[in-house]
């Protein structure tokens, strides 16, 4: 009898082990009170479990009741805790604590949440623009080979050695180049205030520029015929400057008339025209200034018509006698007896030039 009792179990315990580990239900986590019911749309829930647990800030809040396809999308049925803080922006994600971990669902508070926003009831929905999918063990195996085997690394490794050759037996001149880079960064940032108050007034200045737009454009347009005439004569002016510097050069060389020391006749003529600037000006106008000519007059005129030392008190010009003073009859205005006297005086200043130039010795006959 005892035998037949021991068979007949163990026929029974064979026979329920036969079914295999799927007939074996998954434990709950637990039993929820006051639970409601919310349902979370995924557009893909593979490898979630009936059971999963739904965890709100890493506490569990809940569990899956059931899953079903509508729509190309998953809808998740979750019992939740009626306490728990959700809210109608609340996001659902698929997660998991390991790459080969089971999946569960995680819920926060959305980033657009309000202070306002209502409670999630009994029978609410989770939409699909508030969930996310997580990946799959093969998406996170298959972008580990594109990494691996997609030549990223290998990108990574030949760049870092290019680096590693490029500086090779140079680290004293990086190191200088790095300190010097620094150095100029701080000095920027001392300086940040300059520079902001330079690139503020260069501002003014386009700002202003652009108020004053039509100003300068009309300017600029009467200005135009002006430019295209200066341009026309670029060659005439360009040739006249240039004559203008060879005669400036010629002058430069004369000598002074007298040969006595090495002044030119520019010179000469500046103090002339220094002297006749004074006359011009002066209000209280004398025959001494007249005194102070002498010297450059004698200087660049060495003709003995011209040298006399004398003192005037009374003077009557031209042949015609003053109504105070009786005149000189010797004395006439030009006329054809004086020019033999004129004509010498340049020949005798010619031969002097040209003494200075070439020399007594080289004087023309």
């Amino acid at each position: 009898m005892m035998r037949s009792v021991v068979a007949a179990g163990l026929v029974w315990a064979l026979t329920g082990c036969a079914g295999g580990l799927a007939s074996i239900p998954l434990p709950a986590p637990g039993h929820v009170d006051t639970d409601i019911t919310l349902t979370a749309v995924f557009t893909n829930a593979l490898n979630l479990p009936v059971k999963a647990k739904v965890k709100l800030n890493g506490a569990d809040i809940g569990e899956v009741e059931s899953i079903h396809a509508q729509d190309f999308s998953a809808r998740v049925t979750m019992k939740v805790s009626a306490g728990a803080p959700l809210f109608t922006d609340t996001v659902a994600e698929l997660r998991s604590a390991t790459p080969l971990g089971d999946i569960f669902i995680a819920v926060r508070r959305g980033p657009d949440a309000t202070s306002d926003a209502a409670r999630l009831g009994d029978g609410d929905t989770i939409t699909v623009d508030h969930t996310t999918s997580a990946a799959t063990i093969e998406d996170v195996l298959g972008s580990a080979a594109l990494l691996v085997n997609g030549g990223a690394i290998r990108s990574l490794v030949s760049t870092v050695n290019g680096a590693g050759t490029a500086v090779g037996g140079r680290g004293a001149k990086v190191a200088a180049l790095l300190h010097d880079s620094n150095t100029l960064l701080s000095r920027l940032n001392a300086r940040s205030a300059q520079i902001d108050g330079a690139l503020r007034n260069t501002s003014d200045l386009a700002a202003t520029l652009t108020a004053r737009r039509d100003t300068l454009n009309t300017v600029l347009a009467a200005a135009t015929p002006a430019t295209a005439t200066l341009a026309d004569n670029t060659t005439n002016l360009a040739d006249m400057i240039a004559a203008a510097g060879r005669i400036t050069g010629q002058l430069n060389r004369f000598p002074s008339m007298q040969g006595t020391d090495a002044r030119s006749t520019i010179s000469d003529l500046n103090r002339l025209s220094d002297v006749f600037n004074q006359i011009a000006t002066d209000p209280e106008l004398n025959m001494n200034i007249w005194n102070r000519m002498i010297t450059g007059i004698t200087h660049i005129t060495s003709g003995p018509d011209i040298h006399a030392v004398g003192i005037v008190t009374q003077l009557a010009i031209g042949a015609l006698p003053d109504k105070n003073y009786p005149g000189d009859p010797g004395i006439h205005g030009p006329d054809g007896t004086d020019w033999h006297a004129m004509i010498g005086s340049l020949r005798y200043e010619w031969n002097l030039l040209l003494s200075r130039i070439y020399g007594p010795e080289h004087q023309p006959r």
